[in-house]
């Protein structure tokens, strides 16, 4: 199974002209190779706006305190707003995407669950990464290890490096060595 899935993360980098030894590195520390694997994240408040394809209005004090969504979230048709704001504020799969982040990508299944199929995870796992390393031009800039920081904390950890220990992390399991820019 796990070379099944090596191959595939191998043909889905590629695809996104990441080096497939970084996103195996990533499914390391992020699932250890779990693709059911799932954790919700009730602090996490970048949502998305499914309706308006943008970023969902600042959330008040209140609603952030709140387990349920607020009246006017939207979600996909046949899907209530409260799955879709817990799934979104959930990391699944593989390279554990955030809910909110995989529909900012382009993920229109009507239920973030889906991310849990190794070849979607892995698909908007790997868009994410890309946007950071190449669109934002963080590889450029701050190295692999920026993209990290930007794909485990947003854009303020990659330029201010609040969370140095991912980067660490998935430097370990490269064996000490980042792939060639």
């Amino acid at each position: 199974m796990k070379q099944r899935l090596h191959e595939l993360a191998t043909t889905i980098a590629l695809r996104h002209n990441l080096p497939p030894a970084l996103v195996c590195a990533m499914i390391t520390v992020e699932s250890g190779w779990d693709a059911t694997a799932c954790r919700l994240e009730p602090h996490y408040r970048y949502l998305w706006d499914v309706r308006s394809n943008a970023p969902f209005r600042r959330i008040t004090a209140a609603e952030s305190a709140s387990e349920t969504a607020p009246p006017d979230f939207p979600a996909p048709a046949g899907v209530g707003r409260h799955t879709e704001w817990q799934h979104q504020q959930t990391s699944f799969g593989l390279l554990q995407i955030m809910g909110a982040v995989a529909r900012e990508r382009g993920c229109t299944a009507p239920f973030l669950t889906t991310l849990c199929e190794p070849e979607i995870g892995l698909e908007y796992g790997c868009r994410h990464l890309a946007h950071y390393a190449f669109a934002c031009r963080y590889l450029e800039r701050f190295g692999w290890a920026g993209v990290c920081r930007a794909y485990n904390g947003g854009p303020y950890a990659a330029v201010h490096n609040t969370n140095p220990e991912y980067p660490q992390k998935v430097l370990a399991a490269l064996s000490g060595q980042w792939p060639q820019s």
